[in-house]
């Protein structure tokens, strides 16, 4: 697979950008680095200033405009925000190397790149949707970068990271997509809330936590399987019942989790609660 088309599982969102300047600006800058997907939630800005976008009109023509940043990012497997903003509720977890080596460990998935406002970023509810974070080090008196200086540097540190980096660095074949991430980690909240983990007053924000986590996990399919099913058993040992768990693909789980499951059915009807294993 050529650059090109391996970048195209790349796309870079701009949230309600002003100045068609930096939307022209950004245009080249993803031409310049072989990139191609650009999605705009909001309007597009007037086009007076796409002059910048010089013998890269073809990105511009091809946007793609959203009403929310969640219609954006809807369908990516990973999404990264990208933020100056350092902060209890905002932490960083990526510098942009490290971004550059998680972006390249994951080949199959398709991933968002988010960059917020030119005024004032993102709002606290629209980074809630990007699960990671990468901030860009720069003079703490004047640490704010230009919208289009921000896009360069991120997809300058993907294009150009070493060969060698890409083939030494873990690969994660076989990812859990987007759409399966969310599929767990609400399976995970729901034993948790049946289990009567929640306090009245919480002071974590454990949805968030467990989408973080389990991003960073890079968990296949397999692994997936594995913690349904050890939630459940956790459910079934609180509560009595369970919740049941996905059947894989192979025959010999799918036994497995059918003997499971006739066990469980006994286990609530027990008069406490039993390991369905036993």
């Amino acid at each position: 697979m050529n650059i090109r088309q391996d970048f195209a599982r790349i796309a870079v969102i701009l949230v309600e950008p002003i100045y068609g300047g930096n939307v022209g600006a950004i245009a080249r800058i993803m031409h310049n680095f072989c990139f191609s997907d650009l999605r705009i939630v909001g309007k597009v800005p007037e086009k007076n200033d796409f002059y910048l976008a010089m013998h890269s009109e073809e990105i511009l023509e091809n946007v793609n405009t959203y009403s929310t940043l969640e219609e954006a990012i809807n369908g990516l497997d990973r999404v990264i925000a990208f933020s100056r903003r350092l902060g209890k509720n905002k932490p960083v977890d990526f510098t942009p190397g490290q971004m550059a080596k998680y972006v390249h460990s994951l080949p199959d998935s398709k991933i968002g790149l988010v960059f917020g406002r030119e005024t004032y970023g993102l709002t606290d509810s629209e980074a809630e949707l990007c699960p990671l974070r990468c901030h860009f080090m720069a003079n703490p008196s004047f640490p704010s970068l230009n919208l289009a200086q921000a896009v360069a540097l991120a997809l300058w540190e993907i294009y150009s990271l070493p060969w060698e980096e890409k083939q030494k660095g873990k690969k994660y074949y076989n990812s859990a997509s987007g759409k399966e991430l969310d599929e767990i980690r609400n399976y995970i909240l729901e034993v948790m809330h049946q289990c009567g983990f929640f306090q009245r007053r919480e002071t974590i924000n454990w949805d968030a936590f467990l989408a973080k986590m389990l991003a960073q996990l890079n968990p296949d399919k397999n692994m997936l399987y594995r913690l349904r099913q050890m939630f459940n058993r956790f459910n079934v040992l609180v509560t009595g019942k369970g919740l049941g768990y996905e059947l894989p693909n192979s025959s010999s789980e799918k036994k497995e989790n059918k003997k499971n499951s006739e066990l469980n059915n006994s286990c609530s009807n027990a008069s406490r609660p039993c390991n369905p294993d036993t």
